[in-house]
């Protein structure tokens, strides 16, 4: 109830408070094609400690498989305050890229902060927390990651933004775990916030849709699509011209966009893959008024035959590297879809097995997690090893 005094306020208010802001062309069309997304080098960095591995291993094929790995686009993670520093260097490479290719280049970036992070699990908590002003400060947040993005380099660049992931879906399942109850009204006004602020002619903004295995049942399909558009409609309270491109489904996740044979824990379930998920969706979002555009996250799932339910989602053995990114539409076969991604970097962690630990999930100890496992976010070479071998397709070997 208090997000809708909220909104209800904001529409009274509203010719005070109106943001201005560039028009946002990239909601109106395709934003990955004619573009590159572009490769970050943070991450390509922490994968020469696999290449090391790999060689110290003799195994020259995976270390000039793992050289591949480093050139292909994935997004860069803003979780905290801290890492809204990182964004002026990705901007400045991206932009040293685009002068030396002639190439167009598309940034990603994940925004990832909000206040109680991770309602309805424990692994990834945030720095934010509602009984500690964390609205405001995740207001300031979204204030200072703009002001990156607003720079005369950044002008000169597009990007594609996830606004946080694992957030709204728990307003549609999770609303029983007090911790979710809670901060429903605080997810909604800060999301809402957020698409506001980031309206710029060269940022495509996708909100998450969590997965097939989440949000694809039948009778949360309807309820999803209404509370995405209930979103963007308090986020147009602030700012009327504000618009989404779509959404990103599958982040961090293991579910196939096509997956080749259906897997027994999918039998009740009609999005048994994220093509049926998005399929099934898009009715529902055309009837509540929100765009059907999708993003999909197959970072880590190239492999089948790996987890024997929905609910396993920490650090899953046997995963590999899946289809690489693209806006082909001879892979996609879906005008719907803009672009395979790869969101999650492979190799970061999704959490700490450590039962000891604060951010101790169960779920990081389940009969198909990789264990032992450090915090999530932190790298994880180990499983990055098996991402690399157990690529599908398999990875093209670079050698130097």
């Amino acid at each position: 109830m208090k997000y809708l005094q909220y909104l209800a306020a904001i529409l009274a208010a509203a010719p005070s408070v109106i943001l201005a802001a560039p028009s946002s062309s990239q909601a109106d069309s395709n934003p990955y094609v004619g573009v590159e997304p572009h490769v970050n080098k943070g991450y390509a960095a922490k994968l020469e400690e696999t290449i090391a591995y790999f060689n110290e291993q003799n195994d020259a094929l995976n270390a000039a498989r793992t050289r591949t790995v480093q050139k292909i686009p994935t997004f860069a993670w803003v979780s905290n305050s801290a890492a809204i520093s990182e964004l002026k260097p990705l901007i400045s490479d991206a932009l040293a890229v685009q002068s030396r290719t002639g190439k167009k280049q598309i940034v990603q970036v994940v925004v990832y902060n909000l206040p109680d992070r991770d309602c309805s699990a424990k692994a990834s908590d945030g720095e934010f927390h509602i009984v500690d002003d964390g609205l405001n400060k995740y207001k300031r947040f979204i204030d200072n990651v703009l002001a990156e993005l607003s720079t005369e380099d950044a002008d000169k660049l597009q990007f594609s933004l996830i606004l946080e992931p694992d957030s709204l879906g728990n307003l549609v399942t999770n609303m029983s775990v007090v911790k979710c109850a809670n901060a429903a009204d605080a997810y909604r006004e800060a999301t809402a916030y957020a698409i506001a602020k980031l309206q710029r002619s060269n940022i495509a903004l996708y909100l998450d849709a969590a997965h097939g295995g989440w949000l694809g049942w039948s009778a949360n399909l309807e309820p999803s699509a209404k509370v995405f558009a209930q979103v963007l409609k308090g986020a147009q309270a602030i700012n009327p011209s504000a618009k989404v491109r779509g959404l990103a489904i599958n982040v961090s996740n293991y579910n196939q966009y096509v997956a080749p044979v259906r897997e027994d824990y999918t039998e009740w379930n009609d999005s048994w893959d994220e093509s049926h998920y998005l399929t099934n969706l898009i009715p529902h979002l055309k009837t509540a008024g929100f765009p059907a555009h999708f993003i999909v996250d197959q970072g880590r799932s190239g492999k089948a035959g790996i987890r024997t339910s929905w609910s396993q989602w920490c650090n899953i053995k046997n995963a590999g590297f899946g289809t690489r990114p693209t806006a082909d539409q001879a892979v996609l076969k879906d005008s719907n879809v803009d672009a395979i991604v790869w969101v999650k970097p492979g190799g970061e962690s999704d959490g700490t097995s450590d039962v000891n630990a604060v951010r101790y999930d169960a779920n990081c100890r389940s009969p198909v997690a990789h264990v032992p496992a450090p915090e999530a976010g932190e790298w994880f070479n180990d499983y990055v090893v098996n991402l690399v071998k157990n690529a599908e397709p398999p990875l093209s070997p670079t050698y130097t």
